[in-house]
């Protein structure tokens, strides 16, 4: 009897690495979630994480189109929808919309060519879910994913490239 070897698929493509900031966003949105005793990340849960940082690409690009992060986390902290109080889980998965935005943010670095995911990435991935609680609140300021990809685009950060 003949041994078939078994079809083994091409190695997919690794997944490009999270720069600091980003890893820290990331870590960051899990905590806001687990302060809002959320069942799951959610992108506004991200959003927040993203705008903790003053002096970071997210915070940057926004007031360089002409917006206070600090603004932007109370109108998302407004409009996000109220979470039942339970039993806060151990570890929260990450919802649908967040798990978009990253893979989103993936995306982009890869088709630009660069080495890691940046906060600027992840930033526009938040934007692309047209349900999300950062989205809706954002319209009425009439951020755009356009404005912002510029914007961040010229804080000139490699692990956000303009692609």
């Amino acid at each position: 009897m003949l041994f078939k070897r078994p079809k083994i698929p091409p190695p997919r493509p690794p997944d490009l690495p999270f720069d600091e900031a980003a890893r820290d966003a990331l870590g960051g949105a899990t905590a806001q979630a687990q302060l809002a005793n959320a069942s799951a990340v959610h992108a506004e849960h991200l959003l927040l994480a993203l705008l903790d940082d003053p002096a970071g690409v997210p915070s940057r690009a926004l007031r360089r189109i002409g917006f206070e992060p600090d603004d932007i986390r109370r109108r998302i902290e407004h409009a996000a929808p109220p979470r039942p109080w339970g039993v806060r889980a151990p570890v929260l998965p990450f919802a649908d919309d967040t798990k978009g935005a990253i893979e989103f943010a993936m995306r982009e670095a890869r088709m630009a060519g660069a080495r890691e995911v940046g906060t600027g990435l992840l930033l526009l991935g938040v934007l692309q879910s047209p349900q999300g609680v950062p989205v809706r609140a954002l319209a009425h300021l009439d951020i755009t994913p356009v404005a912002l990809r510029s914007a961040i685009a010229a804080e000139g950060n490699p692990a956000d490239p303009h692609p």
